[in-house]
């Protein structure tokens, strides 16, 4: 027997980036014939589960549910995982005493941006990261500005680390009903209404602020009836609602913690606009999500800019509340050069696959694994 367990802790919570990551990936592989006999997803709590295949086994174990979340990777987890012929870890971190063979992704740090969080959870996390990638076999990140910052900050060797680019779930790529989409404008902004998304964490560096001040400023220049779409969860405590009621904008701004994928699927694709103020990411999901949308994309150059969208985005060169009005003015005023960056993101979208993630990931871990399972276990 051989076993792939993988710590499935983020598909527990609501699935954003690495929660759907995992899904994905877990999906590809229960279609395809993989050289483990089963992959067993862990998780402190129950998970569901859905499109999976019938070719490869994929099995969720459940355990350690009254523990700390850093109780149960540090502890529970390799110990339910013991003897395993590999585990994966696809979410940073991974249990430090764990004996066996392990194989880390990493998503993107930003120790190059001091400021984004506070010391305390900087010294917490970077730390752990940082000999979590010493310790695994190998460490995938996600982009090659990525790889480069494993490199710069936790003097990862570059031979250790491959770069493997996430994708848009095919269910992005689809061709909405308009009345779906209608639909769904209406249950989520109130009315049919031209509109602007945003999604992602507001964390720091995407410059939510200037996004909604730099939207009313457009919205009241050009006496424009768009609505301003903010989907994500405030780990940083932005006052969304008070932004938008100081600058005047208080009824054309909805604010939602969190889309399922379908429902987001749908807004993605009725939206005029796509924007992402940021200035540096280990690799946008939701851009590539909304490139396969077909929603134009207005962004700031940063690092994984060119890996990413390439040229099929409107890139301002900083995220400056002027900066972001001269760009959405150039997109919601000129309709043809909308539907140019629109048709330019679908096409380079479908360079990504999460079949290629799953094929070359699975690659490095059969590559890393133990030939079979340690007797006694599994």
């Amino acid at each position: 027997m051989r076993t792939l367990a993988v710590n499935a802790f983020r598909m527990a919570q609501q699935r954003t980036g690495i929660g759907r990551y995992i899904e994905f990936v877990a999906q590809q592989w229960s279609r395809m014939k993989i050289p483990f006999d089963r992959v067993v997803l862990m998780s402190p709590k129950n998970i569901e589960v859905n499109g999976f295949g019938g070719v490869t086994p994929v099995e969720v174990k459940v355990f350690g549910g009254q523990y700390p979340a850093a109780i149960w990777e540090q502890v529970c987890f390799p110990g339910a995982a013991k003897g395993a012929a590999m585990v994966f870890c696809p979410s940073y971190t991974c249990p430090l005493l764990h004996r066996g063979r392990m194989v880390l992704a990493n998503h993107g740090f930003y120790e190059a941006l001091p400021g984004e969080f506070s010391w305390f959870t900087r010294l917490r996390a970077t730390t752990l990261q940082r000999y979590s990638a010493k310790r695994a076999e190998r460490v995938i990140a996600n982009s090659l500005a990525t790889k480069a910052d494993l490199i710069r900050f936790f003097a990862i060797s570059p031979e250790k680390i491959d770069t493997i680019y996430p994708a848009a779930h095919d269910f992005y790529f689809q061709r909405h009903d308009p009345s779906a989409i209608k639909e769904e404008v209406i249950r989520t902004l109130g009315k049919e209404v031209p509109y602007i998304i945003f999604v992602g964490k507001l964390a720091k560096r995407r410059h939510v602020p200037n996004l909604i001040e730099a939207f009313a400023i457009v919205r009241r220049q050009h006496n424009l009836p768009h609505s301003l779409l903010i989907v994500g969860p405030n780990t940083t405590n932005v006052p969304v609602r008070e932004l938008a009621q100081q600058h005047g904008v208080g009824d054309a701004m909805v604010y939602r913690p969190y889309a399922e994928l379908e429902p987001l699927a749908r807004l993605y694709a009725g939206a005029d606009i796509y924007a992402l103020p940021t200035i540096y990411e280990g690799i946008s999901y939701t851009m590539f999500e909304a490139m396969a949308s077909g929603a134009a994309v207005l962004t700031v150059k940063h690092p994984t800019l060119e890996e990413g969208a390439g040229d099929a985005a409107l890139a301002m060169p900083t995220p400056s509340v002027d900066d972001l009005v001269k760009g959405l003015s150039t997109l919601l005023l000129d309709e043809n050069l909308r539907r140019k960056y629109a048709e330019r993101g679908r096409e380079r979208a479908k360079r990504f696959s999460w079949e290629t993630v799953a094929r070359e990931t699975m690659r490095i871990l059969d590559r890393e694994a133990d030939k079979e399972d340690q007797a006694g276990h599994f």
